[in-house]
């Protein structure tokens, strides 16, 4: 939808020679987001819940999806005997030694098994933290990839969200405009939806120009509150000639 709003620039006024524009300079713009994932799984287990619905907010923090982790907790609790039996054997090791009932080797090895069990017990305790999935930020859902009681494997895709902070605008902008166009520099950008005037600077130009459109990216920061701004909003970003 975006390529067809960047064609529509082209139908704007654009001066010839830049250097003597006199009239506002217009172009399409759209409201983008930083924050904009595809979680996935990282075991292999059923969904339990999907917690947040398409089109819901959520703040960061919140529980989006937990899984049926029961196997991984009696794992856990029999990498936990493991480690206290161990760790006792080790405990008894030292003492013998101590006694000089057994010698140095045998104080090692347990202090080895002993390790070995610990890490055993700390990789179950990395399965568990992957049960649930939590908000990386606040935002929304965009859509469910997947749904509750399926089995999940690694690396399936499970929810889109995207985040409702870190908003800037993105336009594009005819190529010719680079004569003149910068970082740092001001506009005003007219949201139809919400039919607000906004502040924003250009933040980064894009590092290629489309070599059929000769057109090129150009990314902006909103300056101040983004208010009621939301991810896929549009409008017209008007850049005034320069006094």
């Amino acid at each position: 939808m975006f390529c067809m709003l960047a064609v529509s620039a082209f139908l704007l006024p654009v001066s010839a020679d830049a250097q003597e524009r006199t009239d506002p300079l217009e172009t399409r713009v759209l409201v983008t987001t930083q924050d904009r994932a595809v979680l996935a799984g990282e075991l292999a287990a059923r969904i339990d819940r999907m917690a947040v619905r398409p089109g819901q907010a959520f703040r960061k923090g919140d529980l989006l999806i937990s899984f049926d982790c029961a196997a991984y907790k009696a794992q856990r609790a029999t990498a936990a005997a493991d480690y206290r039996q161990a760790d006792a054997q080790l405990k008894s090791q030292k003492r013998l030694f101590e006694l000089r009932s057994v010698g140095e080797l045998d104080v090692v090895m347990a202090e080895a098994a002993r390790d070995r069990t610990l890490a055993q017990l700390q990789l179950q305790d990395v399965y568990l933290d992957r049960c649930k999935i939590t908000a990386p930020y606040d935002g929304a859902v965009v859509q469910w990839l997947s749904q509750p009681y399926q089995i999940a494997n690694p690396g399936d895709e499970l929810m889109e969200i995207i985040g409702s902070g870190n908003l800037e605008l993105e336009l594009i902008v005819p190529s010719s405009w680079l004569s003149w166009l910068s970082t740092g520099q001001s506009f005003k950008a007219r949201i139809e939806e919400t039919g607000s005037v906004i502040a924003a600077t250009t933040e980064r130009i894009g590092a290629d120009i489309d070599p059929v459109s000769q057109t090129v990216k150009v990314f902006a920061a909103i300056n101040g509150d983004a208010g009621k701004l939301l991810p896929g909003m549009s409008g017209v970003a008007v850049f005034e000639p320069e006094s």
